[in-house]
């Protein structure tokens, strides 16, 4: 036991010395690379989708999965560092972003997205143990060259000089076209929706009969359906009518079944096509030239 106890002992103190150096080893580098700018040596991908895109930096280059590859000479300001086993990681933000077209109906619409990347350096476990800050320094700095402003880094002959591609010349008009038809959309799709509910609450009117076991069924689902939350606009435009069942009491016919059921769907129709009429958007005027 004694021998456990002392191998257990020693274990825990080589534990605590690495996560000690660990420490050390983040501080220090966290002091001279957050914050900094660098370009790149080497191509790096990235989704650009606001996540940092994982890129392994070997010998060979870059490996990683993101789909989107930018050339050597990448200016990224560094956001963060991690110290990990036998890695240390570079979280950083490139100083630019893409535009990235979307289709919307007719239209060719942009989205100006900030794009990340993650640079993997893979160290040997011995020299993140022992908490070697020059080691590890310049195993980065193999990959990329740091610069003590933006200006500075976009002054060096290495910056690949790459800026956001601009709007297209017309592309203020493109967006008001855009809410235009986007506005004509929702109107027409409110008013097709607004038509059926009122066509339904029609036929259901006209389905209503005499007698005083469907009349008391009717008013049973007139009143259950009055709490029922139909929802907001783009709910509305797209909701259908589900009813629920219920069987008549004891003491009435077949008929207080489907009493329930027209009144229920009179109801739901009705407040439907009310509700309908506060769905429909201004039109944005025109702006053309």
């Amino acid at each position: 036991m004694s021998r456990f106890v002392a191998a257990l002992a020693t274990a825990c103190i080589v534990l605590v010395a690495f996560h000690a150096a660990a420490a050390d080893l983040d501080d220090r580098l966290d002091r001279q690379l957050r914050g900094a700018w660098a370009i790149l040596g080497h191509e790096v991908y990235s989704s650009c989708s606001g996540t940092y895109s994982d890129n392994r930096v070997g010998a060979a280059g870059i490996a990683s999965k993101a789909g989107r590859r930018f050339d050597p000479g990448e200016l990224v300001k560094i956001d963060k560092i991690k110290v990990k086993r036998s890695r240390v990681d570079l979280l950083t933000t490139f100083s630019e972003p893409v535009l990235v077209a979307i289709q919307d109906g007719p239209f060719e619409l942009y989205n100006e997205r900030e794009c990340k990347a993650q640079l993997i350096f893979e160290l040997p476990r011995e020299v993140v143990k022992s908490g070697d800050a020059d080691a590890v320094l310049a195993a980065i700095g193999s990959a990329l060259t740091l610069y003590s402003s933006q200006s500075a880094a976009m002054d060096a002959a290495d910056w690949n000089g790459r800026e956001r591609r601009p709007y297209p010349d017309d592309y203020e008009q493109t967006l008001v076209r855009h809410e235009i038809w986007k506005a004509e959309q929702t109107n027409t799709a409110v008013a097709a929706a607004s038509d059926r509910a009122v066509t339904e609450a029609a036929s259901a009117a006209e389905d209503i009969e005499d007698g005083a076991d469907y009349l008391a069924g009717f008013a049973a689902g007139a009143e259950a359906m009055q709490a029922i939350d139909l929802g907001d606009c783009p709910q509305l435009v797209e909701v259908s009518f589900t009813g629920r069942r219920k069987s008549p009491p004891s003491d009435k016919s077949k008929a207080w079944e489907r009493g329930f059921s027209d009144g229920q769907r009179i109801v739901f129709h009705t407040r439907l096509a009310r509700d309908l009429q506060g769905c429909y958007v201004p039109v944005p005027p025109s702006r053309d030239p």
